[in-house]
């Protein structure tokens, strides 16, 4: 039975590639406290309507044990009280570092968060930037040991996975199955090879961008994914294929994100993604559903209510390996651990999620997000 094989080799392609990316995603090293020189860093926060949650971000940046960098927000047009929450901030706290400026207006043909980003690496003085959201926050070593296994790797660019917070039933259940489809269902070693047909699968993680000024510069930055909607994915992708050096790495030890808060927030922001993700192609679309589908539901329900015997033991084995990538996942990225057990219901969500996302953009002809109507690029 052809869905019996697939499963059978799904799993071992699984198991391959739990193991794989788990040895390539690093944790960085400790500081080196001997060490007198430093270069210095950028950190760069793109902030539009983050009220509630950049506080948080700029303390922890605040306290870094890093001896040399800068902090530089751009308000991007918020329509709530984000600039003078920063600015409040700043000389509350006499935090000289810290450079807050104003947005200008969206050119033709830019979104928002490229545009902002832009902006933001046109005022940096770093050898560094590291780009981050307003909505994680991290430990006083963060700065120093991203500098330390960027320079150890000889990385162009690296990119840390943050933990995921997750504190409402709709971010356990939908969040982790997002990380865990971009993290297990290839090896991320083919992507990173810029000889390498996979190398389309590549990205970075907007939460957490971490590159040289001379490669940004020399690659273009941001200008270059000025349209795109997942313009992290994309800019990972075209750095890998520009030949650069990117290193992909585990930064859930000491940086921290929580993406969305509630339920609309969950449904709203993957609906923003989603088709963009899969570059507006029905047939894509339709493939990842039947993933989904195929993959992540339908073997439950065999497991479940037994309707084809044929397939039980495929899918027995099939579901415990999914459970128990999902758990070292869990483990490894400190994420929702009993989301795991709801494996399949996550993926159901998430499938509407992509459904919901195509209504956006072929029923409306465009998404939204904070404010903004976003529409797809034009060609």
């Amino acid at each position: 039975m052809v869905l019996a094989d697939w499963w059978y080799f799904l799993s071992a392609f699984l198991i391959y590639c739990a193991v794989e990316n788990t040895l390539l995603f690093k944790k960085p090293p400790m500081m080196d406290r001997n060490r007198q020189k430093w270069p210095l860093v950028s950190i760069l926060i793109p902030a539009r309507n983050e009220v509630d949650r950049i506080e948080a971000c700029l303390k922890s940046l605040m306290v870094q044990n890093y001896p040399n960098y800068e902090v530089l927000v751009l308000d991007d047009r918020s329509t709530d009280n984000t600039f003078n929450v920063v600015r409040e901030f700043a000389q509350r706290n006499h935090f000289a570092r810290l450079k807050i400026g104003r947005g200008k207006k969206l050119p033709p043909g830019w979104l928002g968060k490229p545009w902002a980003c832009y902006q933001l690496s046109q005022k940096a003085k770093g050898e560094w930037f590291l780009f981050i959201d307003a909505d994680t926050w991290h430990l006083p070593e963060m700065l120093g040991r991203t500098v330390q296994i960027a320079e150890e790797k000889k990385a162009d660019v690296l990119s840390l996975l943050t933990r995921q917070v997750t504190k409402t039933w709709m971010e356990a259940l939908v969040i982790p199955v997002m990380a865990f489809h971009l993290l297990a269902f290839f090896p991320a070693r083919w992507a990173l090879d810029s000889k390498s047909r996979f190398n389309r699968f590549a990205g970075v993680s907007g939460q957490f961008i971490f590159i040289r000024r001379s490669v940004y510069r020399a690659f273009g930055g941001h200008e270059k994914v000025k349209s795109e909607i997942v313009e992290d994915l994309n800019l990972g992708k075209q750095l890998v294929r520009a030949g650069y050096q990117l290193v992909l790495g585990d930064g859930s030890d000491f940086s921290f994100c929580r993406m969305y808060t509630n339920t609309r927030e969950v449904w709203e922001g993957f609906s923003k993604n989603f088709f963009p993700a899969v570059g507006y192609s029905l047939p894509l679309l339709l493939s990842t559903l039947m993933v989904l589908l195929i993959n992540g539901i339908l073997p439950f329900v065999v497991l479940a209510w037994g309707v084809n015997a044929q397939l039980f033991w495929p899918a027995f084995i099939l579901c415990l390996v999914l459970w128990s990538v999902r758990l070292l996942e869990a483990v490894r990225y400190r994420m929702n651990w009993l989301s795991v057990l709801f494996h399949p219901v996550g993926c159901l969500i998430f499938s509407l999620i992509g459904i919901n996302s195509f209504r956006w953009f072929y029923g409306r002809g465009h998404g939204y997000w904070k404010g903004r109507k976003i529409f797809a690029p034009v060609d």
